[in-house]
């Protein structure tokens, strides 16, 4: 299951497209405007609409729920030099505080953003929010590749 869903995503990648996109501020909304751009341009196709939401941002860090017609997941991602990246892409792991310090946060910012993914999920549908579990296992991407780097099962 996790191979198709890994080919489902690098399919939907556009041919010299790229995981990371330069992002013009580090203000919040800023933040979740340039991480949105980086997923639409990436994974979006005119017949194929991705749905972002809710897009949280905790630092450098952030975590977004998403619909693309029968597949649904969160991503988690990190800015670096002004570029956000694509990490990981999972199901509920990415909520989950342990993972989050695993990918490379802080206790104290694993906390805020696994709360502030909480608080945020509560306001929208709960049925969306339960197709974020059906992505499954973990997979941890290259920032800069257009394919995931060595999948691991966590």
């Amino acid at each position: 299951v996790i191979l198709a869903l890994l080919a489902s995503l690098a399919a939907l990648l556009p041919s010299g497209g790229s995981w990371s996109q330069t992002s013009p501020s580090a203000a919040p909304g800023d933040s979740a405007a340039a991480i949105s751009r980086l997923l639409s341009s990436t994974f979006e196709k005119p017949d194929s609409r991705l749905l972002l939401d809710p897009i949280v941002v905790e630092g450098k860090a952030a975590v977004v729920g998403w619909v693309q017609g029968d597949l649904a997941g969160r991503a988690f991602l990190r800015e670096s030099d002004g570029h956000w990246a694509i990490v990981a892409c999972g199901g509920d792991a990415l909520k989950d505080v342990s993972t989050l310090q695993r990918l490379g946060l802080s206790q104290a910012q694993a906390d805020r953003l696994s709360a502030a993914m909480a608080a945020a999920e509560a306001r929208i549908d709960p049925q969306r929010v339960a197709r974020f579990a059906t992505f499954g296992e973990l997979v941890e991407m290259s920032g800069e590749a257009h394919t995931p780097a060595n999948p691991q099962r966590h």
